[in-house]
């Protein structure tokens, strides 16, 4: 049937080719037969005209008798009308009507130009005789004077009716032409299309999987080229198909030894395959191509399938179903028109995570009742009277003391973002005014190591922000910029770029190498673990900053190399004009 189709579509195609070639030629070749026989039609009555003026010309008066007689006679010989005007415009004799009941000729388009000494030829409406008329006018000279006009005229369709005869033919045998062209093209096309009918079959026989299949011998005297290579696909797609079976057993071996569960879905979500795994997750999940939200009804799982559409890159992301919690990494086959997506239970994982964080927080909160205590008796012995040697015992007992303190509040601030989430209370906060209490707070500390710490704060749309988060992140980031710089100094930026705030703390220090920025986020990361302890790093302040930033929709970005300083960023979305408080 398809092959119908396409024989059929091919053929009309061609007639109408054919039938268009055939229009254009036969509208082109009646523009040209209607000109010429216009033209051979003014020169003979541009000739008549001009042999009546000759004759005209050797009277004294236009309207002399003799003169009415020969060219009445000449007009019914020639089938033509003759029109006599005098330079005026009067008529003064017509072979068709009555030249006193006629109006003044002077303005008539051909009249006019031929009392300006030119042969006109004109074809025009005749209101006296109320039909399409073809005129040629000559001017009358005698001595060199014009003193009248000879006006020739003939009923135009007579004047064409040559080129209708002459187009009627043209029509018949064009017509005779597009049916000739017509048969033979379709005779041709069959006799092109038989061949191929045959090797389609073929085809189509190796599609369905029939072996011994091969373009029969009478088909190689045709289409050899074409059969050759048809006989080399049929081959390699067999080599194909059954390596893409081998395929196909060992990723289906390998998806169901893996404790992960596979799904694989169309583009309209009907579930193609799954595996064991996926099963015992889902029991729900029925084996008969039902729509996976049918079957795992999670708005999650619907709006991960959603962005994985639309992005380069895998997606995924925590849903919840049946009291347990499964990570999802969905990731869209562009080429296949499929989605695959990953499975992988981590609810002992949270849970392992959960415990985690609640004995940190509750670690944390018994520690700060004791150190309290031991700061407050360390300020009592401090005015005792102590030996030299019992005083350097109390600063070293005092200086890790306050490093316990700090990595207890650090811990206590981890917790408290960690369980607030990205579930923050926010209020227009200006980012300008609190860079400048902040780092207008650590100019003495900057001075007394010997560094510059600059303020480079421009005006600025407000924050949608928490402001005591914002405060510990750039606490944060210029205390460690202090604290990893020896000479030069720290530069603290804020500014409009893309739409964004961008607060930047860039500093003269001793950088990060490459390896190690990736992790510098984690929590208890620490580069150099000697010179932390010296400068009494907790490895707590870059996660709590990417805390911050994340709770914010933000983002942050690190730019640094070794010996050369870190510039670290921090992308903040601002209030757009019509939300700003006035």
């Amino acid at each position: 049937m398809g092959r119908l189709r396409l024989f059929s579509k091919t053929w009309i195609s061609y007639f109408i080719i054919f039938l268009a070639a055939f229009l254009i030629i036969y509208l082109f070749s009646q523009k040209q037969i209607k000109q010429i026989s216009l033209n051979d039609q003014i020169n003979e009555l541009t000739d008549l005209a001009l042999a009546m003026s000759v004759e005209l010309s050797n009277y004294e008066r236009l309207d002399d008798e003799a003169i009415r007689k020969i060219i009445l006679t000449q007009a019914r010989i020639s089938r033509v009308r003759v029109t006599i005007i005098n330079t005026s415009g009067q008529v003064l004799f017509d072979t068709e009507s009555q030249a006193e009941q006629m109006e003044s000729h002077r303005y008539r388009p051909e009249i006019d130009r031929a009392l300006a000494g030119e042969v006109s030829a004109i074809a025009r409406y005749s209101d006296t005789l109320r039909q399409r008329m073809l005129y040629v006018a000559v001017p009358l000279r005698k001595q060199g004077q014009i003193f009248g006009v000879c006006r020739v005229s003939r009923q135009f369709k007579l004047a064409v009716s040559s080129y209708l005869a002459t187009r009627n033919q043209v029509l018949e045998v064009l017509l005779l032409l597009v049916l000739v062209v017509g048969l033979l093209s379709y005779l041709l096309l069959k006799r092109i299309f038989r061949p191929l009918d045959v090797l389609s079959d073929t085809v189509e026989k190796a599609v369905a999987g029939q072996e011994h299949v091969s373009v029969s011998p009478s088909l190689l005297s045709i289409l050899r080229p074409l059969s050759v290579g048809v006989n080399k696909l049929i081959e390699r797609n067999r080599e194909l198909s059954g390596a893409l079976d081998n395929d196909r057993e060992v990723f289906q071996g390998f998806i169901e030894a893996t404790d992960e569960g596979w799904l694989v879905v169309d583009q309209n979500g009907r579930i193609i395959m799954e595996n064991q795994s996926l099963r015992r997750m889902f029991p729900e999940i029925l084996t008969g191509g039902e729509f996976f939200w049918q079957a795992l009804r999670s708005p999650e799982l619907n709006e991960l399938i959603n962005q994985a559409r639309n992005s380069p890159e895998p997606v995924q992301g925590q849903l919840e179903k049946n009291g347990r919690t499964y990570q999802c990494l969905v990731n869209w086959l562009s080429r296949r028109r499929n989605f695959i997506l990953k499975f992988s239970d981590v609810t002992e994982t949270k849970d392992l995570s959960r415990r985690k964080k609640e004995f940190i927080a509750n670690l944390a909160h018994e520690l700060k009742t004791p150190l309290t205590a031991i700061s407050g008796f360390l300020e009592a012995m401090e005015d005792e009277k102590l030996s030299s040697e019992g005083k350097n015992y109390l600063d070293i007992i005092k200086k890790n003391t306050g490093r316990l303190v700090r990595l207890v509040e650090d811990l206590s601030r981890l917790s408290e973002l960690e369980e607030k989430g990205f579930g923050t209370e926010k209020e227009p906060v200006d980012l300008v005014e609190l860079a400048r209490t902040v780092g207008e707070a650590y100019q003495k500390e900057a001075q007394s190591k010997g560094l510059y710490l600059k303020l480079e704060l421009e005006p600025m749309p407000l924050l949608l922000a928490d402001g005591f988060q914002l405060e510990q992140l750039l606490v944060n980031l210029i205390e460690n910029a202090i604290r990893y710089t020896e000479k030069g100094g720290v530069v603290v930026k804020v500014e409009k770029k893309d739409g964004w705030v961008l607060l930047s703390v860039k500093d003269t220090g001793i950088g990060i190498a490459e390896e190690h920025i990736p992790r510098i986020f984690e929590r208890f990361y620490v580069i150099d673990k000697s010179r932390s302890r010296k400068t009494g790093g907790t490895g707590l302040g870059l996660a709590i900053v990417k805390h911050v930033v994340q709770a914010h929709n933000g983002r942050i970005e690190v730019k640094s190399s070794p010996g050369f300083g870190t510039t670290i960023e921090v992308w903040l979305p601002a209030l757009k004009p019509d939300s700003q408080p006035a």
